[in-house]
């Protein structure tokens, strides 16, 4: 009996193996702003990551691993081989290390590989000596790939050709995307170019797969337009693709302080999370890591936006620099979510730095719940309408939650959930969503001022008043200004007139914007624009066309305009754009311009007026 007890307690005290974790579509989390419509004594609060006690678990030592920065490691369990794998950047910064490349090469000034790593129980890591690629004459390394950067790797299950089995996507530069496969993982075929990428789209860490819901292969990457946004990117064949544009990005009171440096993307529950990689420009340059969900991948929202879901290390520890989370699909082991990230004692600028692949756990669902917020007491949610999968409702919880039905007339229940002093809630499983649309977002009131100044006028008597002129503008005595540019392209007159939040600075319920025109030729359409800063802007065309004498041009906006309305008044947003409140908050550059090519080489502008009512 004692050695029978002996044997099953040392095999409880083994790790359990290791499982992927497949989308459930009858599992909602608590984080998904459409499953909780009523609070009371409740607030969501991010789910608590353990780093392992062992961090680093594999360090950057070998001199191929010239300067392993960013990391951006690809990992991934393959129930197959029983076997951790993970695929990791590595860049050759300094001339000497590029030159002991077989057949040097470089792509941005530094060399590159992609390096292979593998572990039998998540902990201890190796490098295997694969005799793939040569360096510094020798191939006992590793090195499973070469000239390819920002990589992202992955398993495909979906694929029935074998040689298709691995995936690896990579650019480079902005509008340079590529692709290659393999059988393995090891042995790649060479890179292939693909179609359907805009030229700012490229750069940070790449990452894809398979998407079962949509049937289609989904491809997350960076759009550069003066910050760095995320752009979404599909294909049902892996070499056509259609971009979805930028799907997130900062906010506007971070301003370009703050940016959505990288998103790596996998399904959970009924919808798609996201490790976003903030990176912190104007606050020394650290980047960490915060939590963003999507109900269709394309639409997505940071949970809480400014306080990170994976810290930086404390001041000098390994991951206190940088942390770049990984891609690749969620694996559960022991009841325990694993995230393993690349961490790095330095910030993100140059070339040369290094970082060490490291762990952190979570427990299942656990990447937010609710929670009383006087602990107290206890807390109060009520669901939007559920339908009943079929299976039994779980909750996911710490601590004492209760929950009692409530019978809807179509057949569908509310969940009244009580949660105990100290309990929190992460996810309900055994129902799904009976309205899968966002909710209408939650619109702050407006601050009802008078109006608070003078129309602010630029009647150009004495100069250009600020205001400038792509290619050129041109001050004339008589008071006014020409706008002309070269080529057949557009005249564009902007200018900053005043910065800020409208609302407030102007007062009021609404602002005429107004102006003189008049063109050497009559035609061609005027543009009005209006930018959140300089960042992204709405537009207007429902104006006169340019004609060969002087004539007025305006139109009246209000502050309190929802996107709807403000489309409906013949404002039409650019695919950046903010929404329309927030723009008028953030007020900024405005634009008047010839709306067609080759309608107008110039154009004169007097009298611009903003005037509140």
């Amino acid at each position: 009996m004692r050695a029978a007890f002996l044997l099953l307690f040392s095999t409880a005290l083994q790790a359990a193996e290791p499982a992927l974790v497949s989308p459930q579509d009858d599992k909602l989390l608590m984080l998904d702003t459409r499953v909780i419509e009523q609070t009371e004594n409740a607030q969501l609060v991010l789910g608590a990551v353990e780093k392992a006690a062992k961090n680093p678990l594999l360090p950057s030592d070998q001199p191929w691993e010239n300067a392993t920065n960013n990391y951006y490691p690809n990992v991934t369990w393959d129930a197959e081989a029983k076997l951790w794998k993970m695929w990791y950047k590595d860049v050759l910064a300094d001339k000497d290390v590029i030159a002991q490349m077989d057949g040097p090469s470089t792509v941005h000034d530094v060399g590159w590989y992609l390096l292979y790593a593998t572990s039998k129980d998540g902990l201890k890591w190796e490098k295997p000596a694969l005799g793939l690629h040569k360096f510094a004459g020798s191939s006992a390394n590793n090195i499973v790939a070469r000239d390819c950067p920002n990589v992202g790797v992955f398993k495909d299950l979906h694929d029935t050709d074998p040689a298709r089995r691995y995936k690896l996507v990579h650019d480079i530069g902005l509008g340079k995307p590529r692709v290659r496969f393999s059988a393995d993982g090891l042995n790649w075929s060479p890179a292939q170019e693909v179609l359907g990428f805009g030229a700012q789209q490229g750069d940070t860490h790449n990452n894809a797969f398979f998407d079962t819901r949509s049937g289609k292969y989904l491809w997350f990457t960076k759009m550069y337009l003066g910050e760095r946004l995320v752009s979404r990117l599909e294909s049902y064949d892996f070499l056509h693709w259609k971009s979805s544009g930028i799907v997130l990005r900062s906010a506007l009171d971070e301003g370009r302080a703050t940016q959505t440096y990288a998103l790596t993307v996998f399904p959970y529950a009924n919808l798609y999370l996201g490790y976003v990689m903030m990176y912190h420009v104007g606050s020394g340059r650290v980047v960490d890591v915060e939590l963003a969900w999507s109900h269709d991948s394309i639409k997505w929202q940071r949970v809480q936006p400014g306080t990170p879901f994976l810290k930086l290390g404390d001041k000098g520890s390994y991951d206190s620099g940088c942390i770049y989370a990984q891609a690749g699909p969620p694996v559960m082991q022991n009841g325990k979510l694993l995230l393993y990230y690349g961490g790095s004692p330095t910030v993100h600028l140059g070339w040369k730095r290094s970082a060490s692949l490291c762990l952190a756990r979570l427990r299942e669902d656990g990447f937010a719940a609710y929670e009383p917020e006087d602990k107290a007491k206890p807390a109060m949610l009520l669901t939007s309408p559920l339908r009943e999968s079929g299976k039994p409702i779980t909750l996911s919880a710490d601590g004492d939650v209760a929950f009692e039905k409530r019978p809807q007339n179509d057949g569908s229940i509310r969940l009244r959930l009580t949660l105990a002093p100290g309990a929190k809630l992460y996810a309900i499983s055994g129902v799904t969503l009976v309205n899968t649309a966002l909710p209408a977002p939650k619109l702050a009131p407006l601050p009802k001022l008078p109006v608070q100044r003078e129309p602010l006028v630029f009647s150009f008597d004495k100069d250009a008043q600020g205001w400038q002129g792509v290619d050129k503008i041109e001050h004339h005595s008589e008071g006014y200004v020409t706008i002309s540019r070269g080529k057949n392209l557009r005249p564009i007159a902007h200018a900053q007139p005043l910065p800020g939040d409208w609302p407030v600075l102007l007062g009021g319920d609404e602002v005429t914007l107004s102006a003189r025109v008049r063109a050497p030729k009559a035609g061609g359409a005027v543009r009005l624009e209006i930018f959140a800063r300089d960042v992204s802007q709405w537009t207007f065309e429902k104006l006169p066309p340019f004609s060969t004498d002087w004539q007025s041009i305006a139109t009246t906006i209000r502050h309190d305009w929802t996107d709807d309305q403000a489309k409906a008044a013949g404002w039409v947003p650019s695919a950046q754009a903010y929404s329309w409140r927030e723009t008028l908050r953030h007020a900024g550059k405005i634009v008047l311009m010839a709306a067609q090519t080759g309608s107008q080489q110039s154009f004169d502008l007097d009298d611009v007026k903003i005037e509140a009512r």
